[in-house]
């Protein structure tokens, strides 16, 4: 991988999702991280130093939104660019994703593999 692929933290605990992305973000040029709960992403987040971070509403130890909350609060984290990918179209749910700083909100039925991949490059290489 190029020394200065965009990297991207994927927090989804769904073992398809996660294969699916992943496979879609590596052909697209992206170093892959993965966290399967939001604990190991806020762990991940620390290591990984991404310039964006994906993630699930639903996770199996904490919703996403308190993982973004816990990320926010680490050394990087409030400048972090964060979408959220979840199946969830509530409107608080997005209203919740808009207050915490993220940049979209995509609902996964709404979306194609390759559409997800286009919003994330356009997030990271917007200033």
């Amino acid at each position: 991988m190029a020394e200065n692929s965009p990297k991207i933290l994927l927090i989804e605990d769904d073992a398809f999702m996660v294969e699916l992305l992943t496979n879609e973000f590596t052909n697209a040029g992206f170093e892959v991280a993965v966290a399967r709960t939001g604990a190991e992403g806020v762990s991940r987040f620390r290591e990984a130093s991404p310039n964006i971070v994906l993630l699930d509403v639903l996770l199996p130890d904490q919703n996403g939104f308190d993982t973004l909350r816990k990320i926010r609060r680490e050394p990087g984290g409030p400048e972090m660019k964060a979408m959220f990918l979840s199946n969830l179209s509530e409107e608080t749910d997005i209203e919740e994703a808009k207050r915490l700083g993220a940049i979209d909100y995509l609902v996964k039925a709404n979306f194609a593999l390759p559409e997800i991949v286009e919003r994330v490059k356009k997030a990271v290489n917007a200033t």
